[in-house]
């Protein structure tokens, strides 16, 4: 059984192990009724102390995946596949343990928020936050609609608008959303503010204390927070070139019966991971099976830069259990505050529900913005403007990494970053230190992960709002920081 440890890692090395344990046995490597080496074997192997292999036996007994026997003697694994399995904890309200752990997890989304908000204002050069070029919104088109806007004599632009938001927006998208091959009508539409606010309401609905949630990884932590504070359990299933790994998630789903899956399909933030059509129909056969609700996040949508498409959740689905989420954040301009998600009549009434606790109306003139900004044709001239602009940039920038021997990356299909890997595992917050020093803003890959130190070796790195010159002279800074690192920490950092 090969396992690493990281003594240089700040998560805790029993957890390193429990975590290293669980994927072997998720995977398959270790069957069941596969005998662990005892504890003072294993404390022996590895050169740690006992009760850091007793702390992580002790964990992965809890989550259901080890039994500890006295005849025969010794810890063995159980088959976390079986259908007819039990959970061996009932779902519970938050201890002072659960928000320890909460809190612990909103300090790293503070610290993610720092580096992404300091992208607006830094004045060295940022590959930081995933944010809109300037160069991008559509300013000539939006001073002619608002200038027929003001001078008409219609004041529902300025007016109160239902919650569910204005029937014309609804209209225009369900037009815009037929070029998608996805076929619904206004009343199936709700207009949103931001995504992180609709999976938020999504997760309300859904959710009680206790529940378990599926969440690919690597994650943003905004995300994997929204469910921790409405007290859900995530259930992490990495990702790999092809979209989520679907055996681990099949295994998971069987033992764990969540109450929801949040997905990314298309160009997943921050792995850039596209998933294929196999998986997809894996996952809605899955869902179905087990009556999951999917959130369908394809707030990417705009940003492909093949011509082919692989079909949406949505339009695959055939149960009624996919809601599928979009933003014209990136597409239209963030002022904006614009967004929807389309789902099923029963969904749309139960979201207005949790909506109208909270807000009255929307922003009318955002939406009737869109809804000029559609119907003059400047939408579709739009999406192909920001095609080429951002697929001219994402080339650009991995010209320049392929300067870079020590990352490896794979040029993505779509999205607004690249995810690469650097040869050997490092400080990564202490990289990002030392690059911000040097006037260059990354996003360190741990961030994206809640529990291990497996993401020390990952970088995020944003193409979405740096001129061309900073691309190439970011590039250039990133490669002589890795040099200073290497000199700074020696051949074992």
């Amino acid at each position: 059984m090969n396992i690493q440890l990281n003594s240089a890692s700040s998560t805790p090395l029993y957890i390193q192990l429990k975590l290293s344990i669980r994927e072997k046995i998720l995977t398959g490597e270790l069957p069941e009724q596969f005998k662990l080496p005892s504890e003072r074997q294993l404390a022996q192997r590895l050169q740690i102390h006992r009760n850091t292999v007793v702390k992580a036996y002790e964990a992965l007994i809890s989550e259901g995946l080890v039994a500890s026997s006295q005849k025969p003697r010794g810890y063995f694994v159980l088959n976390p596949f079986n259908e007819q399995g039990t959970k061996n904890n009932e779902p519970t309200f938050f201890s002072s343990a659960d928000k320890n752990f909460n809190y612990r997890f909103t300090n790293e989304q503070n610290s993610f928020e720092v580096l992404y908000r300091s992208s607006h204002t830094n004045e060295g050069i940022s590959f930081g936050g995933v944010l809109i070029n300037r160069e991008v919104i559509p300013v000539k088109y939006l001073k002619e609609i608002m200038q027929e806007i003001i001078d008409g004599e219609n004041l529902e632009p300025f007016w109160f608008c239902d919650s569910q938001g204005t029937e014309v927006l609804r209209q225009n998208i369900a037009e815009m959303l037929f070029s998608r091959n996805i076929y619904v009508k206004p009343r199936n539409i709700q207009v949103i503010g931001e995504t992180y606010e609709a999976i938020h309401n999504i997760a309300l609905m859904y959710l009680n204390p206790g529940d378990h949630v599926v969440i690919e990884e690597p994650a943003l932590p905004a995300i994997v927070n929204i469910f921790l504070h409405v007290g859900a359990k995530p259930l992490f299933v990495p990702i790999k070139q092809d979209g989520i790994q679907i055996d681990v998630l099949e295994k998971l789903v069987c033992q764990y019966k969540p109450k929801l899956i949040y997905t990314m399909p298309n160009y997943q933030n921050p792995s850039t991971c596209t998933m294929d059509i196999d998986t997809r129909k894996r996952l809605l056969k899955c869902a179905r099976s087990y009556n999951i609700p999917i959130i369908e996040d394809d707030s990417l949508h705009e940003f492909n830069y093949k011509d082919a498409r692989i079909p949406s959740l949505f339009f695959m689905d055939n149960s009624n259990s996919v809601i599928y989420l979009d933003t014209a954040g990136l597409s239209f301009y963030p002022g904006a505050r614009l967004g929807y998600l389309v789902a099923p009549d029963n969904v749309i009434k139960t979201y207005q529900r949790i909506v109208n606790k909270n807000q009255l109306f929307l922003n009318s003139t955002s939406q009737y913005l869109w809804a000029k900004f559609f119907e003059k044709g400047f939408y579709e001239q739009h999406a192909v403007f920001l095609k080429e602009y951002y697929q001219k940039k994402r080339d650009l920038m991995c010209r320049c990494l392929q300067e870079v021997p020590e990352i490896t990356f794979t040029t993505p299909e779509g999205g607004l970053c690249v995810w690469g890997e650097l040869e050997r595992e490092l400080n990564d917050t202490q990289f990002a230190a030392l690059c911000e020093k040097m006037g260059l803003q990354i996003m360190p890959g741990s961030f994206f992960f809640s529990q291990g130190n497996v993401g020390k070796n990952y970088l995020r790195l944003s193409f979405s709002s740096a001129p061309d010159e900073e691309i190439v002279e970011g590039v250039s800074l990133l490669k002589k920081a890795i040099a200073a690192f290497k000199f700074r920490n020696g051949p074992s950092a």
